[in-house]
């Protein structure tokens, strides 16, 4: 454990700008001034001329928390520590971790390496921090960052979807104004958008209307959708938001589509929503599956389930659904 003296030692005379910052503790300057503004991990002074200075404290705070942070640690949960339980957070999880790799060093194979994984919320509270100041160039190119970090069905199911959802949900709370969510729409409906169109089509792909019903305007997860399913082999027929059921289901029916997709959000409780989705069902062949998604989905889960529709609980579960619906039809072609 630190003593306090040694604490108290150290300097807090803020001198050091934001990138020598940076190179010490091993964050990015972005997500440094997101965990400012999100979290509070540190506070700043500001030069006469405005520009953040950081002193040998806040450095230590930093670095502390980045690597409490690697360890398994959420943010939420150490940003309000004080330094000295900082260091004993570190210290207790290192010694843990220590005796769980002697522990299983006997047991790992020699092909297997350290588990690299991807700190996703650190990307998110970037993301965010960018829509707080309205830098929308820098948001843009966060958005094409995090894309080759990994997969496209990945970035949208732990980056794009719950980027989505606090960006929703900090609007709501008055954390973040109607302009934020704008701004941020705008360039996630771009972003997303280019990313459901693949270079080529055969003409064989089965086919997946995907859309809003008649009230939801918000679009986002239903073009997340489109992306996501380009991906797999389907070939989305994208009618944008709000839809009437009359015309989901009249797409349907004259495209071929296999499948119908609808994306349910704000608000939740809109009255209309159970007369079209019964419209919807009743219109359409009973072989035609109607998926529902999106974060209002559960509150109509008891009309959902009475007109057997499906609503997989995430993209992954979409995925694995619509993959089983896919192969079906192949092997019922070529039997």
């Amino acid at each position: 454990m630190a003593s306090l003296e040694t604490i108290s030692s150290i300097d807090t005379a803020p001198r050091h700008p934001i990138r020598l910052v940076a190179n010490r503790t091993g964050l990015t300057v972005d997500l440094i001034r997101a965990w400012e503004k999100r979290y509070h991990v540190v506070d700043p002074a500001r030069s006469d001329t405005k520009r953040r200075l950081y002193s040998d404290y806040d450095i230590e705070r930093l670095r502390l928390i980045r690597i409490a942070k690697q360890n398994g640690r959420r943010l939420v949960d150490v940003a309000p520590l004080t330094l000295e339980a900082l260091r004993d957070v570190v210290s207790e999880d290192s010694r843990y971790d220590q005796a769980q790799d002697n522990q299983a060093e006997i047991y790992r194979p020699s092909w297997t390496s350290p588990l690299e994984s991807s700190d996703t919320q650190d990307d998110i509270d970037a993301m965010l921090f960018a829509v707080q100041t309205m830098d929308q160039h820098r948001f843009d190119q966060l958005l094409q960052e995090g894309l080759v970090k990994q997969s496209l069905p990945a970035y949208l199911e732990t980056v794009i979807g719950p980027l989505l959802r606090e960006i929703g949900e900090s609007t709501r709370l008055g954390k973040l104004r109607i302009a934020h969510e704008h701004m941020a729409t705008a360039h996630l409906r771009t972003f997303i958008g280019a990313l459901r169109f693949r270079e080529t089509y055969t003409g064989n792909e089965p086919k997946i209307v995907i859309t809003t019903p008649t009230g939801q305007l918000h679009e986002l997860g239903a073009l997340m959708i489109a992306a996501l399913v380009s991906v797999d082999g389907w070939l989305p027929v994208y009618l944008g938001p709000n839809t009437p059921a009359d015309e989901i289901a009249a797409c349907a029916l004259q495209s071929g589509a296999r499948v119908v997709s609808l994306s349910l959000t704000y608000p939740a409780d809109d009255p209309r929503i159970p007369t079209e989705l019964t419209r919807l069902r009743t219109q359409l062949d009973g072989k035609i599956p109607v998926f529902i998604g999106g974060s209002a989905a559960a509150h109509h889960q008891p009309l959902i389930d009475r007109l057997g529709l499906i609503a997989p609980s995430t993209l992954n579960g979409l995925r694995q659904s619509l993959n089983a619906l896919r192969d079906r039809g192949y092997k019922e072609q070529t039997a």
